[in-house]
């Protein structure tokens, strides 16, 4: 190597206008950039050469690669050499060496002939201990707030590029549209009498109580339509018959955004506001609708009103307009799966009632599994679902049945086609026969897939440890539910598989223009997020709490779970979330792109259009992903 090439100076000038594109530098104040320049110095380092040597080099400087690139590996006590990085212009080395004075403990090699700034080791404190934004960067304990920069960039940025306009919805409050004027019933009133209130108040819910304090129940115009005047109820019973109790409230303090999921999820349309656990006021579904002309309510309601595929379709294009208003305003990537996972859920329901015709002897269940299970949708939809029924039926029966529930399956599979065309993930269905049994085959699924626990079956059995009901659960699918969970997590041998597959994905290292760079060197074109990212953070959310007993399916509840039983510490949750949540974003924004470009969705990604930030959050998700594989190495060794 040579030191201050002969002949090749960077003015300070240049050297800012360098540094000034990339963290931590552009974070600084013109004058310290300009005052770090004059520091500055040049090292030329020839392809091959050696610029850190694994416990060997004495750190003297902080570099960053001005021009050319260098590959990061450690060697072993047995020699084999292992790529742990690459890096190209903009790319720092050095940092945490110098911070704990220790030695490398990997070893940096030039790729092809490179130019490095240096920066004396002196210097380089001397800023980290006066620019707060170098501290920010380099210090490990400040890597939580970095994975927040790196959201709000991406959320930023993203959302420039395609264009927006702001909304309130998602930082509006409760409090901000509530309706103070709320009014009560004694649940030992007749109906008729409550009715006549509600008429003579022009309002549309009574809150039910027995005593000043003690609220039972509410009850509202739907109420009275579908359980009194649809049945033909005696109209002098007392309204606790016909409230629904308990009472489903919200913190006045919530934001209008959770108030919206509370209701969608429950299928309210009243939701009454509490401050210290005294009510306040109400919140409806109107009011939402009337202060925000975006909110994905008025989505969930015009389902209902629609008939056929066509008109779905149309419904459907408004989704990625809702999802883009909720990122631009700040949402996290959880409330916006959540947001398309009940659109779709809706549409499912709705096809179901579309297409109802089922035989008399069977009463089928639909279950979603997956990613539909688990309520993390994107703007690719995922309508995996497997079909159930009681065990039992007659010999005479069976050929009708099959024949019915197999037309309705097919019926439901062309609807979503044409609903979502191209844009649709449809891998498992109903219609296959394999996927349309009585419970009894189930169990017997079961069992080969335990007994039996080589790769091909391994990946079939997985996207069936994720099922939820579409309609919501009952006996039928509790039991099979339950009945999957308690013998799959006593069985020894297959979560050892399940944990085998989960290590079997190694995480990339790095990223080299288009490609991503893998552990042996290898470069793959694209990085596919959801292969890559956010399945192995669901599989290893959904061993650990296979292994700890908990039933939890959607893979951020899983992590809380862990969390909260001591199973991972803090750190791990805590980062684990946050990156999680940063890839699902990563993945909505780029949807969102492919979708303004008349291409349909996908989950890979250009590493050549990802910002510095976003490459680097990526890197330390990587090496999450490995730490959580020491884990379960540990756990099933």
């Amino acid at each position: 190597m040579i030191k201050n090439l002969p002949g090749y100076s960077v003015p300070p000038k240049i050297a800012v206008q360098f540094l000034e594109r990339f963290s931590p530098f552009k974070e600084l104040d013109s004058i310290s950039i300009e005052q770090l320049a004059k520091e500055v110095e040049v090292e030329f380092y020839p392809k091959g050469a050696v610029l850190f040597r694994q416990h060997l080099t004495e750190v003297t400087h902080f570099h960053v690669i001005q021009k050319g690139s260098v590959q990061v590996f450690v060697r072993s006590e047995s020699e084999n050499l292992s790529l742990k990085n690459l890096g190209g212009e903009g790319e720092t080395l050095g940092a945490s060496w110098l911070i704990s004075d220790e030695k490398p403990d990997v070893t940096v090699e030039a790729l092809e002939d490179t130019f490095c700034f240096l920066i004396p080791k002196a210097i380089f404190l001397k800023f980290l201990s006066e620019q707060p934004s170098f501290e920010l960067f380099f210090r490990d304990e400040f890597q939580r707030d970095r994975i927040s920069q790196a959201y709000s960039e991406t959320r930023i940025e993203g959302m420039r590029s395609i264009g927006m306009k702001r909304y309130d919805y998602f930082s509006t409050r409760v409090s901000d549209i509530i309706r103070p004027n709320f009014h009560f019933v004694n649940s030992s009133s007749k109906i008729q009498e409550a009715a006549r209130t509600m008429a003579k108040l022009r309002i549309g819910s009574l809150l039910v109580r027995d005593s000043p304090t003690n609220i039972l129940g509410i009850i509202t115009k739907k109420d009275l339509r579908t359980k009194v005047v649809a049945v033909g109820l005696d109209y002098n019973h007392p309204v606790s018959e016909i409230m629904s109790a308990p009472v489903l409230t919200i913190p006045v303090q919530a934001r209008l955004f959770e108030a919206t999921l509370r209701m969608v999820r429950r299928q309210i349309s009243h939701l009454p506001a509490v401050k210290a656990s005294q009510v306040v006021g109400i919140i409806t579904t109107h009011d939402i609708m009337v202060h925000q002309a975006a909110s994905p309510v008025i989505l969930f309601r015009e389902i209902k009103s629609r008939q056929t595929a066509d008109a779905m379709n149309e419904l459907s294009r408004k989704i990625p307009g809702v999802v883009r208003n909720l990122i631009e305003e700040g949402a996290r990537a959880y409330h916006c799966t959540n947001v398309i996972s009940l659109f779709h859920d809706r549409i499912f329901v709705r096809a179901l009632k579309l297409f109802s015709e089922s035989p008399r002897s069977v009463r089928p269940f639909f279950l979603l599994l997956g990613k539909a299970a688990r309520m993390e949708q994107t703007l690719l939809p995922t309508y995996d679902y497997a079909v159930i029924y009681q065990n039992g039926i007659e010999q005479s029966d069976k050929k009708t049945s099959d024949h019915l529930l197999e037309k309705r399956t097919l019926q439901l599979n062309n609807f979503f086609e044409s609903c979502f065309g191209d844009n649709l993930i449809l891998k498992t269905s109903g219609a296959n026969p394999r996927w349309r049994k009585p419970l009894g085959v189930w169990s017997t699924y079961m069992e080969e897939w335990i007994s039996n626990p080589i790769p091909p079956e391994i990946a079939v059995a997985k996207k069936f440890l994720d099922m939820r009901a579409v309609t919501g659960e009952n006996a039928t699918t509790l039991l099979l539910k339950r009945l999957f969970f308690k013998r799959i997590s006593s069985s020894r041998s297959f979560m050892k598989s399940l944990a085998e597959d989960f290590l079997n994905v190694k995480p990339p290292v790095s990223f080299l223009g288009k490609a991503i760079v893998e552990e042996n060197g290898a470069q793959t074109p694209g990085l596919d997020l959801e292969n890559r990212v956010g399945n192995p953070f669901s599989d290893f959310a959904r061993l650990m709490c296979f292994k700890i007993s908990v039933e939890s399916i959607n893979t951020l509840d899983r992590f809380k779970a862990l969390y909260e039983s001591g199973a991972i510490s803090h750190g791990i949750y805590s980062e684990a979330t946050e990156f999680y949540e940063f890839q699902t974003q990563l993945v909505l924004i780029n949807q969102l792109k492919d979708l303004d470009a008349d291409v349909t969705p996908s989950y890979i990604v250009d590493p050549s259009s990802l910002s510095e930030l976003e490459k680097r959050t990526l890197k330390e998700t990587f090496s999450l992903l490995l730490r959580l594989q020491a884990i379960v190495k540990r756990k099933f060794p």
